[in-house]
């Protein structure tokens, strides 16, 4: 018998590193048009981005600048004036630039003028990006039985870079890829006259709404 399922999709992108892609290659499983080839581009976007480099004193690594990230793919903006912001980015200034990259930071107790203005200046010199690239999709079964078994599947990332003064100081990737199976007990809410049409062993317009998945 085949296994009636409902898929949603949720599908964000900065549509960074988009190459073209062959369109008579056929689909993954849980690829739709809206994301076909983009498990390969944020694969390039990944190996990219781990080549940005930090600032390490002991090293002797100064850090990439805001233009060496930008020669190797990272911008917020689509046009060259930088006038239109590329979808899906963040741009954060002082502590939440730090809080960006899992650095959260509280003002110390100040209270001379000198202190604040330097405390002040030492948050200015921190400036983020962040880039949103989400791939999801939730497949779940339609069966009207007292479990419900649904699977969110696909990636869900956020780039992130700090500079301070100028340099990178910090960049990470939070989230990755996601595979979360799950089973709830619940009687479903049936589509239509799902129950009765089980029961008759009728056909009825509700199952004739959904795709069978065999």
């Amino acid at each position: 018998m085949p296994v009636l399922q409902k898929r949603s999709f949720d599908f964000k992108s900065t549509a960074l590193f988009r190459q073209p892609c062959d369109a008579n290659v056929p689909l993954e499983e849980y690829e739709i048009a809206l994301n076909r080839c983009n498990t390969k581009r944020l694969l390039r976007m990944i190996d990219t981005f781990l080549t940005i480099q930090e600032a390490d004193v002991s090293q002797g690594v100064s850090g990439d600048t805001l233009t060496d990230v930008r020669q190797k793919g990272f911008t917020i903006y689509i046009d060259e004036d930088r006038k239109i912001r590329r979808p899906n980015t963040r741009v954060l200034y002082g502590s939440e630039a730090l809080a960006a990259v899992g650095m959260a930071v509280s003002p110390p107790p100040l209270q001379k003028p000198e202190e604040i203005k330097a405390y002040a200046d030492f948050m200015g010199q921190h400036y983020a990006e962040e880039y949103v690239e989400r791939d999801m999709t939730q497949a779940a079964d339609r069966f009207c039985l007292n479990t419900r078994d649904s699977l969110d599947v696909g990636e869900d990332r956020v780039f992130a870079i700090v500079w301070r003064e100028g340099r990178v100081f910090k960049r990470i990737i939070k989230g990755g890829p996601i595979n979360n199976p799950k089973q709830q007990r619940a009687l479903l809410v049936c589509p239509g006259d799902f129950i009765l049409d089980t029961l008759t062993g009728a056909v009825g317009t509700g199952i004739k709404a959904l795709s069978p998945i065999k």
